[in-house]
């Protein structure tokens, strides 16, 4: 859900914000998965549809789903689209709460993922911020040099 929002407001909208904090968010979440990755505690819920598949240890910190649905929500909210980001932190809700029953995160991964949503859409905000001002600083060098 949530991966077709970014991707649309990117692609069809042209507005790489939520991408941008999407990338960051799966970048640093891979850093901290490699290094702090521990085996699945034995009470770990698994289901056919999870990958990888079998009791494997995987990056249990932090939730990237629950991440990127509140930046998708921000977005969304930014756009004016107040009734689709309700929406999605609805649904965000209902899938913290399936994650907590199958023992597929614990509470503190969902609470870092839901911070770690927040702090890349600010981060990402800074960054096209930076790329606004050098891009118009650019601009009126070039037209004080013509």
């Amino acid at each position: 859900m949530q991966t077709v929002y970014i991707v649309w407001a990117w692609v069809i909208e042209g507005r790489p914000r939520a991408t941008i904090s999407a990338l960051f968010m799966f970048t640093c979440r891979g850093i901290l998965g490699c290094s702090t990755q521990l085996p699945l505690p034995q009470e770990f819920l698994g289901s056919g549809v999870d990958f990888p598949v079998g009791n494997v240890s995987f990056f249990l910190f932090f939730s990237g789903h629950v991440a990127g649905a509140v930046i998708a929500s921000l977005d969304m909210r930014r756009m004016q689209r107040r009734g689709m980001a309700w929406l999605f932190d609805i649904l965000n809700v209902l899938q913290s709460l399936r994650l907590l029953a199958t023992r597929g995160h614990y509470t503190i991964d969902l609470a870092v993922g839901l911070g770690a949503g927040i702090l890349f859409d600010f981060l990402a905000g800074k960054y096209e911020q930076s790329k606004t001002t050098k891009t118009s600083t650019f601009s009126r060098s070039m037209k004080e040099i013509c």
